[in-house]
Parts: structure tokens; sequence; C-alpha cells
């Protein structure tokens, strides 16, 4: 019964900031691969689209063995607050929203919603997030209750590359949240996310206003204010920033109630 209760699922997505750009190299002392208690599917771990899912987190999961964020958030969840973490995850770097915005290295991919609008149902990232969370449910032994979602995205929708991009990204991004809600049949499943650095070339003052309208009106939305996170080169988060950014996360989780664990220093935050 007491493994029951600190059972935690969650859904995770957006383009490489989460998708993981740090090498292996470099993480933390703190963090050791394999890691523990992290059951994980993802759009790069073998028969994901059976929803298998991997006894543990392990270099060869991660993409081209590099790390995002969201990697810390997990080391805490199962290794501080001792949750047995479910993560289904979907993630590409250099993906937009909008069609119209930059696509995916495979091919033209696109988190949009409006998905006749791509050259095929294959370069939509929304569809193959929802067979993952699909087969995962499906194939799951015991039920998964998914309780939240982590996101970074949004360079992809810069006005420098797409104006069309950049000017729609609220309306965007609120479609994609709501699909991503629907997915797990949860219409107020709390999304924790953050923006994009101001040190990136990448960075667009209407994307991110985009994204903070969509905070100041859904009450479920957090994001963490990352404008001044340091950069690995000139768009992703460097250790120190990823570090800073998985804790705050994982400190907002406890904040809205999600899990109950102890709090971690270094991970205090503006939150909008």
């Amino acid at each position: 019964m007491k493994n029951e209760s600190k059972k935690l699922t969650i859904i995770s997505a957006g383009q490489s900031n989460i998708d993981g750009r740090v090498p292996v190299a470099e993480l933390p002392k703190m963090i050791s691969l394999p890691l523990t208690n992290c059951h994980y599917c993802s759009n790069y771990t073998p028969d994901h689209e059976k929803g298998v899912f991997q006894d543990s987190l392990k270099v060869s999961d991660l993409s081209d063995n590099r790390w995002g964020f969201d990697l810390v958030t997990y080391y805490y969840l199962t290794q501080v607050a001792k949750y047995d973490l479910y993560v289904m995850k979907c993630s590409e770097g250099g993906t937009s929203v909008a069609p119209t915005g930059e696509g995916g290295h495979q091919g033209h991919n696109h988190w949009t919603t409006e998905i006749d609008q791509l050259d095929s149902p294959s370069n939509s990232l929304l569809l193959q997030f929802k067979q993952i969370i699909e087969a995962c449910m499906k194939n799951a032994q015991q039920n998964l209750d998914v309780k939240a979602m982590i996101w970074h995205q949004g360079e992809g929708d810069r006005a420098s590359f797409s104006q069309e991009a950049a000017d729609h990204y609220y309306q965007n991004l609120k479609a994609v949240f709501e699909a991503c809600r629907k997915f797990v049949g949860k219409p107020d499943l709390p999304i924790f996310c953050g923006t994009v650095s101001h040190n990136s070339e990448q960075y667009d003052p209407k994307v991110e206003a985009g994204l903070l309208k969509i905070a100041n009106e859904d009450a479920d939305v957090h994001v963490v204010d990352m404008q001044n996170g340091t950069l690995l080169d000139q768009f992703h988060f460097d250790p120190k920033s990823s570090v800073y950014f998985g804790k705050a996360i994982y400190n907002s989780l406890i904040n809205e109630h999600i899990i109950d664990a102890p709090r971690v220093d270094g991970g205090e935050y503006r939150v909008y």
C-alpha cells in the first residue's frame, strides 16, 4: 500500500532544452545513471510504440548522450522524494508549434494541433506523443494516473524564422496544452514549464508573452522565469541553469501539492 501511495506519473514534451543538449560528461556528480525508480518511455527508448517502460533511465535512453533539465527533476522525485516515477515523454530539437515555424531534423515535424496542415500525420509530434501515452496506458500492469506535465518549447516559433508563428503562438500553444490534457483525460492537468533565456539567440518577446498570457489566464499552468538562464552555446541551457531549472520544477510540484516531499535548496524561483 505504501508503494502505491508513492507512485507518480507525469508526461514531458517539447524541443531541444527538454530533449537534452548537455553532454552526459557534464552531469552533476550527485546524479548517476541508470536512474533507479524511474520507469521511462520516450520516443528514443526501445519499443516505445508498444508502450514499454524502461526499468530505469539509462544513458542510452537519452537523446544522443545528452540530458536536459527534466532529468534533474526526475532525480529529485526518485532519489530525494522517493517516488516510484513513471515518465512518458516525446521531444525533438528544432521544432515549432506552428507549421510555418522551424521544422524538425527528421522531416518537418511540428507540435501543431492542425494536423491537416502537415505534409503527413507522421510529421505530427502531438500524434507521436498521444500514441506513446496511449500505448503506455494500455501496456501498464497498473493504472497510470497522470498528475502533471513538464514542457519547454518556443524557440522554433521565433519571429526571426516565422513572423506568423510568433504572432499566433498564444493561440497555438493554448491548443497544444488543451490537446495534451485530453490525452490523459484531465482538463485541469497542471503544466510546469519555463521561459526561454533572454541570452539565447532564439529568444522572442512575443513568444514569451504568449506563454505568460496563458499562465495568467490558466491557474494550472506554472512558468519558471528562466530569462537569466546561462547557456552552453547560443541556444541551450548549460549545466548550472539546467540544474536550477530542474530543481525549480521539483519545488513547484511541491508548492502546487502534486507531491509531498522536502524542498531542495537552489531551486528558489520566480513563477508566473
